[in-house]
């Protein structure tokens, strides 16, 4: 038997299989952004392929297949959602378009024009009712049946394909909102996803809460169909395993839940490898990274610090505001596929336009018409035009050296030149991008090591270290399937949140208590279904507290058991602390308060071991493929190749240097030592001045 997991990227999908021993094979095959089921497919099949088996065969002898999908996030992003409407108390009918009045999270303070916002409802779509709950929770005014009844008539009419019900203070008492969609739902049908803001994120604070669940419904209908085409073309070739779903807060789910909360999808993929970065962190002994994932279409990068990686409780999808906790990840438009063009200022700018994986770059001849980020790196012969993709795609070199006249010729550069510009660019964007999640959140780079993984970063990883004053970079061995791969080491589960606002001094327990204990009854009944006895599940109870005026909160973990006036007073003194720890002060005589209450719910999900490679010496020579004429800083040079399937635990690789996989290349500049260790991943480091020096004068 299998447990597979799969990842959709931009241009490719990515597979990783786990059979009975513990070996693990990884596997690629191009993403069907159309239908990205189809992709899905079509690397089950090329796994099915390398096990030298049937489709039929393989997949019938999968017992768990673990999926992450940018479905949903390329859906906001793009804006192809569906038609959505929202229902909302009266007086709140324009909470989703003021967002947070003149503050722009989005935008530059220095950003000369700032075009409006266009929200995912349109005025005309977002109606309003008469009803009110208090702060309380005491419903004092419940909804007209009558008033809903012609709302009801005007959904039908214009034909919308998703509503969200978002009532103010409904995160105190969901009486109105959920009787309201229970009515929906009768009364629409099925044909109509159907959402409300206190299923999705019953926290204070209307705007994340509505925007949240305008989000969730506006991708609802895409997300069904998805994962409904996916089952049935699962079932049609003969699976009954168990389908699990990545979240965007690193743990899997089953499709039935997922399909309810939909907006748990977003930013699924990323999501799952900084758990893979702890993973191998604790068995190389390194608890800092900056991770980097250079697919197709983006990049991606996040931190581990201390062994645990950064996550955040609402962040922004483009315009639009998510307020579940989820990984901590910027997203920019770089990857193989990102678009090379000339301003009109005459200055050179990559992505954010992919080539993406339909048409692809122009190497690729499948009709793509813009320079790329893969083109330059096929004309300075980073990549191997006849290996590529492990020799299933053959790449044009003459393709890839017309289109870049395009950048070449306004810029008065000759096309190795603009080629070595692009991909200078593209390293010094995703250098900005870890600058993000790094120095402007008070980590100093210095004290990090660069977790390279994904099919492009390899190409770019030391480039982008030197940019950044990095030393060391660390290239997993299945990078280039890292996000799949790193599935393995998720656990099945959900966070819950409830809103609890009171200063820490007057906390009552019972309330506290009162309200894990309806999160837990949440958490069982979702788990049941899994077929997960409590017995079976981990429960992490935390609460965000901050102090008094503050406008961020600080996520504190809670014991084990029932909450006692103890555990709060404890929980006070650590808030200090750990507030000192992250921003260098705090305030202890400034009072302290929560903000809400959350807890996790976990069962143990699949976990894997790393298995070493044979052992050899410094002496790399075994590994030596034919010398290849390489374009670095100006020149082209005979470059040393190295295939990295020959490759032994302790071979030493000085660059410039470029190691060849058939799923990804590793290229080492100048200044660059790379060796291997006993699992088979690349551990390169800045080689010092005094090193380099004396490497000039022996050559």
């Amino acid at each position: 038997m299998y447990k597979v997991c799969v990842d959709i990227g931009g241009t490719f999908t990515d597979c990783v299989v786990s059979d009975d021993q513990g070996n693990l094979g990884q596997f690629k095959a191009p993403s069907t952004p159309k239908n990205f089921e189809q992709g899905v497919m079509d690397a089950l099949r090329e796994a099915a392929e390398g096990y030298g088996q049937t489709p039929e065969q393989f997949i019938g002898q999968i017992e768990l297949l673990v999926h992450g999908s940018t479905v949903a996030t390329n859906a906001v992003v793009t804006r192809n959602l569906v038609k959505t409407a929202m229902i909302t108390t009266k007086g709140f009918r324009d909470i989703i378009e003021m967002r947070r009045a003149n503050k722009i999270e989005t935008k530059s303070m220095y950003d000369a024009l700032i075009p409006p916002y266009d929200p995912i409802v349109p005025r005309y779509l977002r109606y309003v009712m008469e009803e009110e709950t208090r702060y309380d929770g005491k419903v004092t005014k419940p909804i007209n049946r009558g008033e809903l009844k012609i709302i009801i008539e005007r959904l039908k009419k214009e034909k919308v394909e998703a509503v969200a019900v978002c009532f103010i203070n409904s995160y105190a008492n969901p009486e109105n909102e959920k009787t309201t969609a229970e009515l929906l739902r009768q009364f629409l049908g099925d044909d109509v996803f159907i959402t409300y803001s206190a299923d999705i994120l019953p926290t204070m604070g209307e705007y994340e809460r509505m925007s949240t669940a305008v989000v969730s419904a506006s991708v609802g209908p895409i997300v069904s169909i998805y994962t409904t085409a996916l089952e049935k073309n699962l079932e049609a070739s003969g699976f009954k395993g168990q389908l699990l779903i990545i979240q965007a807060n690193q743990l899997a789910q089953s499709v039935t839940a997922l399909k309810r909360k939909p907006v748990y999808l977003i930013g699924s993929g990323p999501s799952a490898a900084p758990a893979g970065g702890v993973f191998l962190g604790n068995i190389l002994g390194e608890s800092n990274f900056l991770c980097g994932d250079m697919g197709g279409t983006t990049f991606d990068g996040s931190v581990i610090h201390k062994g645990e990686v950064s996550l955040t409780a609402g962040y922004w999808l483009g315009e639009e505001r998510v307020g579940i906790k989820a990984v901590d990840v910027v997203s920019i438009g770089a990857g193989g596929g990102s678009i090379g063009w000339v301003n009109s200022l005459g200055l050179l700018q990559v992505g954010p336009q992919s080539a993406g994986a339909d048409p692809g770059p122009c190497c690729y001849n499948r009709g793509g018409t813009e320079p790329t980020v893969s083109d330059s790196a096929v004309v300075m012969g980073y990549i191997p035009a006849d290996e590529f993709w492990g020799g299933k795609m053959k790449l044009d070199v003459g393709l890839a050296k017309a289109v870049l006249k395009k950048v070449a010729d306004p810029l008065g550069m000759s096309i190795e030149e603009a080629s070595q510009a692009i991909f200078t660019t593209v390293n010094s964007n995703m250098a900005d991008g870890i600058t993000e999640i790094s120095t402007k959140k008070g980590f100093d780079v210095r004290d990090f090591s660069l977790l390279a993984f994904g099919g492009a970063t390899p190409l770019s990883a030391m480039f982008i270290a030197d940019l950044l004053n990095i030393n060391k970079v660390i290239i997993p061995r299945f990078a280039p399937t890292f996000s799949a791969w790193s599935m393995f080491c998720l656990d099945i589960g959900r966070d819950y949140v409830r809103s609890y606002i009171c200063p820490t001094s007057n906390a009552n327990p019972s309330d506290i208590n009162h309200l894990y204990e309806d999160m837990i009854k949440e958490a069982l009944k979702e788990f049941a279904a899994l077929n997960v006895s409590r017995e079976g599940l981990t429960l992490i109870k935390s609460a965000d507290v901050r102090y008094a005026g503050q406008y961020h909160e600080v996520e504190m973990t809670f014991p084990e058991g029932d909450i006692t006036a103890q555990d709060i007073e404890k929980l006070t003194a650590e808030f200090h602390k750990k507030h000192q720890e992250l921003y260098t002060f705090s305030m202890p005589w400034v009072p302290v308060e929560f903000q809400n209450v959350r807890l996790i719910g976990k069962s143990k999900g699949q976990k894997i071991t790393m298995a070493t490679i044979e052992a050899g010496t410094a002496d790399a020579s075994e590994a030596l493929k034919p010398k290849r004429l390489c374009y670095f800083n100006g020149q082209y040079r005979e470059t040393n190749i190295y295939d990295a399937e020959k490759l032994k635990a302790g071979n030493e690789i000085s660059g410039a240097a470029i190691i060849e996989h058939p799923l990804m290349t590793t290229v080492i500049p100048e200044g660059w030592q790379c060796s291997v260790d006993e699992y088979g991943n690349y551990i390169a480091r800045r080689k010092s001045p005094v090193e380099t020096f004396a490497e000039i004068a022996r050559s």
